[in-house]
């Protein structure tokens, strides 16, 4: 790993750290609250989420969010690698990949 992408890693922490410890009042709007408050009762950290994406893909990861859709939290992690740039979407809750495809995810 690069100390680049190793830095990138550890600010992606400490917002999500902050996030759930309470920094939630900055946000920006009720969809970023109810992302961040959804992480406080993830059992899959976005740490995890990384090393399944890129065990998944044989890429780097280079970007990860989270999302709520259907009361079910996801970790979206993009890589590239040797098949270009992938999005794996995993279960925050049980660590499964629940979804892939070629390309990024849409902001």
């Amino acid at each position: 790993m690069t100390s680049k992408f190793i830095a990138a890693l550890a600010f992606a922490s400490l917002v999500t750290t902050s996030l759930v410890a309470g920094g939630g009042a900055a946000l920006a709007n009720g969809d970023e609250q109810r992302e961040a408050t959804a992480l406080q009762g993830a059992k899959v950290s976005l740490t995890q989420a990384i090393a399944t994406a890129e065990q998944q893909t044989g890429g780097k990861a280079y970007d990860a969010g989270v999302d709520v859709k259907g009361g079910r939290t996801r970790i979206a992690v993009e890589t590239n690698g040797p098949k270009g740039i992938q999005t794996i979407t995993v279960d925050a809750q049980n660590g499964q990949v629940v979804g892939a495809h070629a390309g990024a995810e849409a902001d």
